[in-house]
């Protein structure tokens, strides 16, 4: 018996505004000149001890997981690239109003045509983390912190600026785009969807939102599983910062058979995974459930339950079941118990996170559009990097172009990730750096 639960089987339009003329720069302070009624400053916190003085009102600014005080600062103190804080906040009367919430990176960039790398240039970024915008997110203070990342990559502290998956129908996005000079701009943005299922009642009502063709399928795969899996099928849930040595044990026997083990990203038992799942396991946010076929783990859905929100972060299956679609197995019957309110907590919605696939076609019933933006440094090298990366997005628009008219692209995907997870199984690719955890980025 595992020592854990068990059950089985509004965008803003963008108008035309002035801002104070900004008089003095001392620090990471910009003063600006006299308002009508009140006092503007701008300041940039690049330490810790920075940082922290904001944690009051960041606490209470409501937001994303990923822009989550301790979560941000988990990543700050984890990731070997991280050089050190870049959180711009907007201050009224002494008071922090709004924040945009970044890190400084040295890193090398991953430019890519569908999964192959192009150009990997090496350069200093500032990084601002997903809904890193928190607090009044006003136009004003939108532009005013659009700006001020502008005014520190002409200052040289960094080569480039990457704004994370924004919404495209917000301000942000808006201001990131129009704000910079031609050279600094970033002409192809790239785009994803970003795919949530709001909860019904009942997983009777999320199949009945499915076509015919996929319920019946779904069904069919699950029943067959359960047939085939004669040993017994056992879904466990994992919480306790206790159980993480049993979590990545019996994980890693299945994430490391992926093809995304072979793309150097997903789920891996290294210390900077540790650190993300401990924290959220200390927060009481970690839910693992791993699926076990007798004592075999099978397949796992490893997320983190944040308020009335699950958001899934890493998902994978032993691909000598993908026939029957273990993976989809184990979202259902989560789900379901999100649903009838058999795993004990208020759920509303289960965040799949970034990107497409297949399952989240048949689950999710809302999605966004969000882009993530890059702005160069009005410099050589921010130019020579704004062009490479240009050059790559266009060889990739084309292709996807070219794959998706003659209908390749998921035999494509399916004889890649194949050969992926062929490959994962020798060793983590000698061609990409291992894995870190992290959440996909655009930069990679």
């Amino acid at each position: 018996m595992h020592a854990a639960a068990h059950f089985c089987a509004n965008s803003n339009a963008v108008g035309d505004m002035a801002l104070p003329p900004i008089e003095e720069r001392e620090g990471g302070i910009l003063a600006a000149g006299p308002g009508p009624s009140d006092s503007m400053q701008i300041r940039v916190a690049r330490d810790f001890a920075e940082v922290e003085a904001l944690r009051d009102a960041w606490s209470k600014w409501p937001g994303h997981r990923d822009s989550e005080i301790d979560f941000y600062l988990m990543i700050l103190r984890s990731y070997p690239e991280v050089l050190r804080p870049h959180v711009i906040a907007v201050y009224r009367n002494g008071q922090p109003e709004a924040i945009l919430i970044g890190r400084l990176e040295e890193k090398k960039l991953a430019f890519k045509v569908g999964y192959l790398t192009l150009f990997r240039p090496k350069a200093r970024c500032l990084d601002f983390v997903y809904d890193g915008l928190r607090g009044n997110a006003s136009p004003e203070n939108t532009e005013i912190l659009v700006r001020e990342v502008m005014n520190c990559l002409r200052s040289g502290e960094a080569d480039l600026a990457l704004l994370e998956f924004i919404p495209i129908d917000s301000v942000l996005y808006q201001y990131s785009k129009m704000l910079p000079g031609f050279l600094s701009r970033d002409t192809s943005p790239s785009q994803t969807g970003h795919e949530s299922l709001k909860l019904p009642p009942s997983l009777d009502e999320l199949y009945k939102r499915m076509s015919s063709k996929r319920r019946s399928e779904v069904r069919r795969k699950a029943k067959k599983f359960v047939a085939q899996a004669t040993a017994g099928i056992t879904i466990v849930c994992y919480r306790q910062p206790e159980q993480l040595d049993r979590i990545f044990q019996d994980v890693e026997e299945i994430a490391r058979k992926t093809y995304l083990r072979g793309l150097g990203t997903g789920f891996e038992d290294n210390a900077l995974v540790r650190a993300r799942l401990e924290l959220c396991a200390r927060k009481g946010w970690l839910r693992a459930y791993v699926l076990y076929i007798g004592d075999r783990p099978c397949a796992y859905w490893i997320g983190m339950m944040c308020g009335e929100t699950f958001y899934g972060e890493y998902v994978g299956y032993d691909p000598e079941y993908r026939l029957l679609s273990p993976g989809m197995y184990v979202m259902l019957t989560v789900i379901e118990t999100f649903c009838n309110g058999a795993s004990g907590e208020t759920v509303r919605e289960v965040d799949f996170g970034f990107g497409n696939a297949e399952y989240k076609s048949a689950l999710c019933n809302s999605s966004s559009v969000e882009s993530s933006v890059f702005i160069f440094a009005p410099t050589f090298k921010g130019l020579r990097l704004n062009l490479t990366r240009t050059a790559a997005r266009i060889v990739d628009h084309a292709a996807r172009k070219t794959v998706a008219h003659a209908n390749w692209l998921r035999k494509i995907k399916k004889t890649w990730r194949s050969r992926l997870a062929k490959r994962a199984e020798s060793g983590p690719p000698e061609a990409e750096p291992p894995g870190d955890g992290k959440p996909v980025s655009a930069a990679d």
